[in-house]
Parts: C-alpha cells; sequence; structure tokens
C-alpha cells in the first residue's frame, strides 16, 4: 500500500469513520457519539468544510482530509492565510510506515487544487508520530496553545506550499 488517491468524501466513508476506534492515548481521535449519527454524517459532507477521502491503490477507504476552518481548534491564534488542513487514518493502519505516502498524496492533492501560498496544520502535542512526519514535510513550528475545550496542549506548524520535503529515509 504505498499509492493514496484523495477523491470528496461520500456517506459511505462518513458512515466509516463514524466506526472508528483508536487506542490510547489516540482515542482523543474517536469520533464522538453525543449526537445522532445522522448529524455527523451531515457535517462531514458540509461543502463548507472540503472533507476527501483518502483511496489505496485497490480504491478501498483509507483515510479522510479536510482543508480549511475544520482544520483549525478553538483557542489557537489562526490570523495569518494558510491553507489549513486535517488529517485521519483508520486506526488499524496507524504506526505502520504508511504516513508518509498516505500525506504526500494529500499535501500534493492540496498543493494542486487550492494553491495555498501556505499550509498549516494544528496537532496534540502527545502526538509524536504526527509532529515527527510533519517535520520531514518541512512544516516548522509557528505556536502553541492550550484548547478552550478539553485543555490539550497544541502545536501549530506552517510550511510554504512549494517547497520540497526531506526524503523518506530522512
Amino acid at each position: 500500500m504505498s499509492r493514496f488517491h484523495v477523491t470528496l468524501l461520500e456517506e459511505s466513508h462518513a458512515l466509516q469513520i463514524l466506526g472508528w476506534k483508536y487506542p490510547p492515548p489516540y482515542d482523543f481521535y474517536n469520533p464522538p457519539n453525543d449526537r445522532p449519527a445522522a448529524e455527523y454524517v451531515k457535517e462531514l459532507l458540509n461543502p463548507e468544510f472540503q472533507f476527501h477521502a483518502v483511496l489505496d491503490e485497490d480504491r478501498e477507504f483509507v483515510g479522510f482530509c479536510s482543508f480549511g476552518s475544520d482544520g483549525q481548534v478553538s483557542g489557537g491564534h489562526y490570523q495569518d492565510q494558510a491553507l489549513d488542513m486535517g488529517v485521519g487514518m483508520k486506526p488499524e493502519l496507524t504506526g505502520q510506515g504508511f504516513g508518509y505516502p498516505f500525506f504526500d498524496a494529500i499535501l500534493q492533492h492540496a498543493i494542486k487544487r487550492y494553491e495555498p501560498e501556505w499550509i498549516r496544520v494544528t496537532v496534540a502535542n502527545f502526538n509524536g508520530r504526527a509532529l515527527n512526519l510533519y517535520r520531514k514535510f518541512g512544516f516548522t513550528l509557528l505556536d502553541q496553545f492550550k484548547d478552550d475545550g478539553l485543555g490539550f496542549r497544541y502545536s501549530i506548524l506552517i510550511r510554504q506550499s512549494l517547497i520540497t520535503p526531506l526524503s523518506v529515509a530522512d
């Protein structure tokens, strides 16, 4: 599984996401169950949030991404112009070395479709795997903050759109 394709998120993908369960400490990313599933599906399919599906080479749904305000976390400072990205991989695929090609497909899609000057990601500080991955792609720390809700600490990372990431071996 080394090739990934980004396409529009469909209702079937949204329903799958609602069933995902991550192990601790990543269970922080588990979809909430405090509202009816139909409300979450509607949110995931809302064009404002630009949710997309990530498919593998066999066209299997393996993750998602979003472009825009959904990638922001309450409490962060997002006054500078940048394309915010959110990313999620199917729980059973995390930690298995797929992160680099998975994120590369998402990043290339973002650059081609949105043509941003700057790209920004916000990640919980405990998620060392994601932080390391983003650094390999040339993202640098812009800010850190504590969210307004659960009190988690986050890092906001940013990079220029048209730079070359480090190689996978780095």
